[in-house]
Parts: structure tokens; C-alpha cells; sequence
């Protein structure tokens, strides 16, 4: 049952991603895959975090109303949100546990930047990779230096987000994470 309960769960966990991606699609760099996925690991572990993490970026990314993410892309994103559920899973066992206001506020703040820096670090070498057919890195810099306005919008949508409402959404959520890991 444990399992299966795990499987279910996680399931409905990308739905819900990938619902609320597509949700926000119209509008550049504002989206709540990010902190759901991050809340994903949070539930679920590491383990199950990475899968719902890669399975939402791969069903979003390959069925985007503006065209499926070429390889170089997609992997990319794959790759940053499975990497953030996995954060989620490590990380977020912590920030539930903080009882400090404005700590709080800061960490996951600070938290949601980084996550965010990474994926968008990420995805830029894949869009890099896609734009400009070449394996070289030459001109890397440059290309992720030209999107940084872009980044930045992303950055600080995501760090107000996580510094709003991850920690109270960890802790009406701690309840239930005890549930599944103690089956």
C-alpha cells in the first residue's frame, strides 16, 4: 500500500505541475511549477521529488503550446527539476523545522533564488546548445549575459514566492509528510 499510496500521490503531484504551468503559460517567467515541484520532493522524499520533477518538465516541455523543447533544451529542464524536487526533499525537511519569522522569510527566500539561478543557468546552456546548433562554448557568456533582464524577472518572482508561502505550505503540509514516510 505504502507504495502504491507514494505512486498515487506523486501522480497527482505532476498533474498539478504541469496544470499549473500551463496555467501561467502566457505570462514570461512567472510560473509555480518551481515551488510545487520543490513542495513535491518536500512530501515525497528526494526520490519520488526528481521523478515528479522530470516527468512534469518532460509532459509540460514536450506538449508547450509554443512547441515541444528541443533535446538540448528539454534534458535541461528535466534535469533542473528533478534536481529540485530532490532539493525539496533534502531541503525542505529544514525549513519546515525553522521557527524564526524573519529567518524564515529569508532562507526560503534566498532558497527560491538559488533553485531558481540553477534552473535558469541550466536551461540557458540548452537554449544555448538549440540556438545556436554548435557545441562550442564561446559564446556562452554573452548569450546568457543577453537574457539576464529575462533571468532576473524569473529570480525575483521565484524568491518572493518561496519567501511568501513556503514555509507556512510546509507546515500545514509537515502532517502529512510524516504520514507517508512513517507507512
Amino acid at each position: 500500500m505504502h507504495k502504491t499510496r507514494k505512486s498515487i500521490l506523486a501522480s497527482l503531484l505532476v498533474a498539478v505541475a504541469v496544470s499549473l504551468g500551463y496555467l501561467l503559460t502566457g505570462v514570461p517567467n512567472i510560473e509555480l511549477m518551481t515551488i510545487t515541484i520543490f513542495i513535491s520532493g518536500f512530501l515525497l522524499g528526494p526520490g519520488y521529488g526528481a521523478v515528479v520533477g522530470a516527468v512534469a518538465a518532460l509532459i509540460y516541455s514536450l506538449f508547450n503550446p509554443f512547441g515541444a523543447a528541443m533535446p538540448p533544451l528539454l534534458a535541461a529542464q528535466v534535469i533542473g527539476f528533478a534536481v529540485i524536487g530532490i532539493c525539496g526533499g533534502i531541503m525542505g525537511p529544514a525549513v519546515a523545522r525553522m521557527n524564526r519569522g524573519v529567518i524564515n522569510v529569508a532562507a526560503a527566500g534566498l532558497l527560491g533564488f538559488f533553485l531558481t539561478l540553477f534552473y535558469d543557468l541550466l536551461t540557458n546552456i540548452g537554449a544555448f546548445f538549440v540556438m545556436t546548433g554548435t557545441k562550442e562554448l564561446s559564446g556562452l557568456v554573452k548569450f546568457v549575459a543577453a537574457g539576464i533582464m529575462f533571468m532576473g524577472l524569473h529570480l525575483i518572482w521565484n524568491t518572493g514566492l518561496f519567501a511568501v508561502i513556503l514555509k507556512p505550505m510546509l507546515n500545514v503540509l509537515s502532517r502529512h509528510r510524516r504520514e507517508l514516510s512513517s507507512e
